[in-house]
């Protein structure tokens, strides 16, 4: 139920179809612009993105300690799923931070024993998602699973599969009717 929500709500508030193509952070281009960030501003629809997050989760019997990924695709959206879902955020920085405790991932303390989700707001290629999951992986943490809002292209799914990470996406370009990325 929340992931029909959710795609009405990406469609509403955060999907526009523009006339020039324009250009994604992955380099490449698409007419279809989505904002996840936009859509999910107002606290009623960051709580429904979470529910469908949680959802979805679920219905996948993932059973996690903590969700989170690269600051700032993914903040919104964990720091919500550990309000409903009672389990804890983290995010991981750009860089390593260069003064007090110098640390890369922040929120909760990653290590052996916690199991995460890697999350991203929107996944084209999946530059962000990858560079998240060597950040958790080499914190010990084990990786349950990578999760995406919407996966606008079908290469990180398979890139995921190689390395033996689930991958789930709760909306995909198909959902939307849009062209995919790559």
């Amino acid at each position: 139920m929340s992931s029909g929500q959710l795609l009405e709500l990406v469609r509403s508030k955060g999907y526009e179809r523009r006339s020039e193509p324009f250009q994604l952070s992955s380099g490449g281009s698409s007419r279809d612009y989505v904002d996840l960030r936009r859509a999910v501003a107002s606290g009623a629809d960051l709580e429904l993105a979470a529910r469908a997050v949680v959802d979805r989760l679920a219905e996948e019997g993932i059973d996690f300690d903590v969700i989170g990924g690269m600051t700032m695709g993914a903040d919104p959206v964990a720091h919500a799923v550990a309000l409903v879902s009672k389990k804890a955020w983290f995010s991981v920085r750009k860089q390593t931070k260069d003064h007090g405790r110098q640390q890369r991932v922040e929120g909760a303390a990653l290590g052996k024993g916690v199991r995460a989700v890697v999350l991203e707001d929107t996944v084209s290629t999946g530059r962000a998602l990858f560079e998240a999951l060597d950040v958790v992986s080499s914190t010990g943490a084990e990786v349950v699973a990578a999760l995406t809002l919407l996966l606008r292209g079908d290469g990180p799914l398979r890139r995921c599969e190689e390395m033996g990470i689930r991958f789930i996406p709760v909306l995909s370009y198909r959902d939307l009717g849009i062209e995919p990325i790559g």
